[in-house]
């Protein structure tokens, strides 16, 4: 092999790998308008381009279904975003393919309100909370018994989803 074929083979590859890095890095800052609120993490945005995606609230964990206060968070979501404009700052897609992102309404981080409003819990990743202001709002609302935290117990989502699969 010469010298020539070794560089259009290193450059093929090289191409190859930037591709796959491009394509597996995301850093998504899109906006859209709000048109369906799925739960008290989930949303759905049409874009401009009539595109919809499906947004993940990062760093937040809402009640599942058939946990006590699911339809008050949804709801709680649905004031702060239905039928608005908003800006999300996107992290990653998760395996449902729904971006993971921190959503914005003018300058109100509403993944944080949501926590603030006791209606989600602080993500936790190998049981440390994701994002310390979250937690701060967290710690908060659970003192001042807001929301879900109004209830004398709650079960995390995260234990309530492992509790279904056993």
């Amino acid at each position: 092999m010469n010298t020539t074929q070794t560089m259009l083979i290193n450059n093929r590859i090289s191409a190859f790998f930037v591709l796959i890095l491009v394509t597996f890095s995301v850093q998504a800052d899109i906006d859209g308008l709000v048109v369906r609120v799925l739960d008290g993490d989930t949303i759905e945005v049409v874009h401009d381009n009539g595109e919809k995606s499906r947004i993940r609230l990062t760093g937040i964990d809402a009640p599942e279904k058939k946990q006590p206060f699911v339809q008050r968070s949804r709801q709680s979501l649905s004031e702060l975003v239905s039928q608005k404009h908003v800006y999300i700052t996107g992290h990653e897609f998760d395996r449902y393919n729904r971006l993971l992102g921190t959503v914005w309404s003018g300058r109100t981080d509403i993944n944080a309100a949501q926590i603030h409003r006791g209606m989600a819990w602080a993500y936790r990743f190998k049981g440390q909370i994701s994002n310390s202001e979250y937690g701060i709002l967290e710690n908060e609302a659970k003192t001042n018994r807001t929301g879900l935290w109004s209830a004398s117990s709650q079960t995390e989502p995260w234990i309530w989803r492992k509790n279904q699969k056993e």
